[in-house]
């Protein structure tokens, strides 16, 4: 056998251990981050006889009794829907101001746009709770304390700077000679955005979108902070199962589940567009 031969098969010997490696390592990756949401499914199902045996049981018959308890649990069953109203008015809020925003940044002459770039980062990097301090006063000052509308209005302080961001990127890949061909046409910067802008990046939107509700449906601090019963999301519903010096852990794993469920469902449906979005303007050619 050739010199030339040998290295070439102990080249592919090497890829095919590396490609092994590497598949080892990302299964691993994946059991690890899976196990917890696992963990909380399985206790979750368990009657409370079998969740208080040590060692845990791993085959066991499962019961939906704590998911039951949970839709008749008063609380819980508002928090989800307000967790509900307060995304969709937060996405719309976000979206609505964001897209002109970041079209404006990019494409027309906006005095000072560098430091409205630095304004997002440190915006971003802030953190959440920080705002609600001051903020409190002037909620129950205004009444939008412990509303929807208030809280969906507080989450802009950190879905807005990050969707701007998001969208003066996608904004950025469309070739400028396209407005200038628009204006030459007639038509007014509102119908280049709409009719040009949001169709051709609306991939980029659709990732922004799922990104902004999957933080806002997480959130926890601002609503702690600015509600009290009648807006308080299913972050806060989950530990309504909390009492004193007690947990009913089946409940609130349950809920757990419940609440990972309709982001996830969510991401899924638009999972194309995510991708499509998170690489809109990588591969240029």
């Amino acid at each position: 056998m050739s010199t030339l031969a040998i290295v070439a098969r102990q080249g592919g010997l090497g890829d095919r251990f590396s490609n092994a490696w590497a598949y080892v390592f990302t299964g691993a990756m994946i059991v690890l981050s899976l196990f917890p949401v696992y963990w909380v499914l399985t206790y979750s199902l368990k009657s409370k006889r079998d969740s208080l045996i040590t060692p845990p049981l791993w085959l066991f018959d499962p019961t939906a009794d704590h998911y039951i308890k949970l839709w008749g649990h008063e609380t819980f069953k508002y928090a989800f829907l307000n967790s509900v109203i307060v995304t969709i008015i937060g996405l719309a809020l976000s979206l609505a101001i964001a897209i002109p925003t970041a079209y404006a940044i990019v494409r027309m002459k906006v005095r000072g746009r560098n430091l409205v770039g630095v304004w997002l980062i440190l915006a971003y990097m802030l953190p959440e709770f920080l705002f609600v301090i001051p903020m409190f006063s002037l909620y129950q000052w205004t009444g939008l304390y412990d509303t929807h509308v208030g809280l969906a209005l507080m989450y802009q302080v950190h879905v807005l700077p990050l969707s701007i961001w998001l969208l003066s990127s996608f904004f950025r890949e469309i070739n400028p000679a396209i407005d200038e061909a628009a204006r030459i046409e007639g038509a007014s910067h509102w119908q280049i955005l709409t009719r040009i802008y949001v169709p051709c990046t609306l991939p980029g939107i659709a990732a922004t979108a799922v990104l902004n509700a999957i933080w806002i449906w997480n959130e926890l601090a601002i609503a702690l902070g600015l509600t009290f019963s009648k807006a308080q999301t299913i972050t806060l519903g989950v530990t309504s199962f909390r009492g004193y010096a007690a947990f009913d852990w089946g409940a609130m794993t349950a809920a757990s589940i419940v609440a990972i469920v309709p982001m996830l469902l969510f991401a899924i449906v638009a999972q194309k567009h995510i991708v499509k979005g998170l690489t809109l303007g990588a591969v240029k050619g």
